[in-house]
């Protein structure tokens, strides 16, 4: 959609920006002119920071390692059926 979005640490970081003690959204609608500059570049940081990151770590999903449950059954398996138990072949996918 390419709609810049922040997520902030707590309310009340965002009530300051409306001059409420908390607030749970913020939009901006309207910006006045002499504003346009400061807006640009808290999109432009959002954008670096949080649309951006979302992405990549959407691709980078999983680390490659077994856990020591799933290791310790396909040894089991492996014992089992006399093949070679190594640690090596276990962790990997």
């Amino acid at each position: 959609m390419g709609i810049p979005y922040v997520i902030v640490k707590g309310k009340a970081c965002l009530g300051t920006v409306v001059h409420k003690k908390t607030t749970a959204v913020v939009t901006l609608q309207d910006v006045k002119n002499e504003n346009q500059k400061e807006l640009a570049t808290l999109v432009s940081a959002s954008k670096a920071n949080f649309s951006d990151k979302y992405k990549e770590q959407r691709r980078q999903w999983g680390g490659g390692l077994r856990g020591n449950k799933s290791t310790q059954m396909l040894r089991k398996r492996a014992k089992a059926a006399g093949q070679n138990t190594s640690i090596a072949n276990f962790n990997k996918l």
